[in-house]
């Protein structure tokens, strides 16, 4: 997302845990060492930015409710509306009254982080800011193509996701804000 964001001339603040793991040099890079567990860390890094991706990871999946709540905290302190997260498709609604990780077929050992998304997107969908929640099926490492589909609320046809195809989409996304207020799918066909 970084490369993509640089690529489209956006200036980017990358939030990482350990610096030297994160290579990528550029002009319009900062790169800053953070612990999204402290809210001064998570508020310095968003002061002065126009809007946030959030796509933390969290091994212990109740990091990810105190990451969104640092975060939608710094936003607010800093007027800062535009907010892009990521999910998971398990969150997306597989029927009007259902969703992907309640049908039977849903992969019971995803039961629990996408349980995780779904609290990160209710913290979102009351915070008043402007988010759009993405949920990708499986991410396969990729360049970018070009050909991704993507619908608000519900799965799209195709299992998984190029990683430049998943940035491609959340760049554009946070440029056009075409699905602000919603959960997302986004798939190659």
């Amino acid at each position: 997302m970084v490369k993509r964001a640089l690529e489209k001339g956006h200036k980017v603040t990358a939030f990482v845990r350990e610096t030297t793991k994160f290579s990528l040099i550029h002009p319009n890079l900062k790169v800053v060492q953070g612990d999204a567990m402290s809210q001064d860390s998570v508020s310095n890094a968003i002061k002065g930015h126009e809007a946030v991706i959030n796509a933390l990871s969290a091994v212990d999946h109740a990091h990810r409710m105190v990451y969104i709540t640092h975060i939608i905290n710094a936003m607010r302190i800093h007027k800062v509306k535009r907010i892009m997260a990521m999910g998971g498709i398990g969150a997306l609604q597989a029927s009007e009254h259902l969703k992907v990780y309640e049908t039977a077929t849903f992969p019971r050992e995803y039961v629990e982080v996408t349980q995780a998304h779904i609290r990160v997107l209710d913290a979102l969908q009351t915070s008043r800011l402007d988010f759009t929640f993405v949920c990708p099926p499986f991410i396969q490492d990729g360049e970018r193509t070009g050909n991704y589909k993507s619908q608000n609320s519900y799965p799209t046809p195709g299992w998984t996701i190029q990683s430049g195809d998943l940035a491609d989409f959340i760049i554009c996304e946070l440029e056009n804000g075409d699905f602000i207020g919603t959960k997302v799918g986004v798939s190659n066909p």
